[in-house]
């Protein structure tokens, strides 16, 4: 009988530590899961002009997980320089690579580590103030 109790002690014993650890992974998943939720939506949100006032946002992710597309819409009351010289500066732009009436086409490239982003800016003065459309593609190598 001694030696039964025994047994039963540490089969309870045994599983209160799997369930322990199984909580544990749990919540390790989550948190890993919430941290990444959290560092895209910020990635996402760094194309915004500071005031600006979202307009539209399309995401194309049929090409994962080789690669996505964000597409946004922004509409700002600045003066069109400093809009221009701010996504320049932002996304390492330069000079336009096209001007088109009120419009202009900022574009750039990167690469960091194994991964390509190609971003293009297109800035159009308006009556109502600037228009801004950004599109940013993200290719993992």
């Amino acid at each position: 009988m001694n030696r039964s109790n025994s047994n039963l002690a540490e089969n309870t014993y045994n599983q209160r530590l799997l369930v322990g650890l199984a909580i544990l992974c749990f919540i390790f998943v989550f948190a890993i899961g919430f941290a990444l939720v959290s560092l895209i939506k910020q990635d996402r949100q760094q194309a915004q002009y500071p005031g600006s006032i979202p307009i539209a946002s399309h995401s194309s992710y049929k090409s994962l997980p080789r690669s996505y597309r964000w597409h946004d819409t922004f509409r700002t009351d600045d003066g069109f320089r400093a809009v221009y010289e701010w996504y320049s500066l932002k996304f390492n732009t330069g000079a336009e690579s096209r001007a088109n009436g009120s419009c202009i086409l900022l574009e750039s490239d990167d690469a960091f580590f194994r991964v390509e982003r190609y971003v293009s800016v297109e800035i159009c003065g308006t009556p109502e103030g600037q228009m801004v459309f950004v599109s940013r593609t993200t290719t993992f190598k």
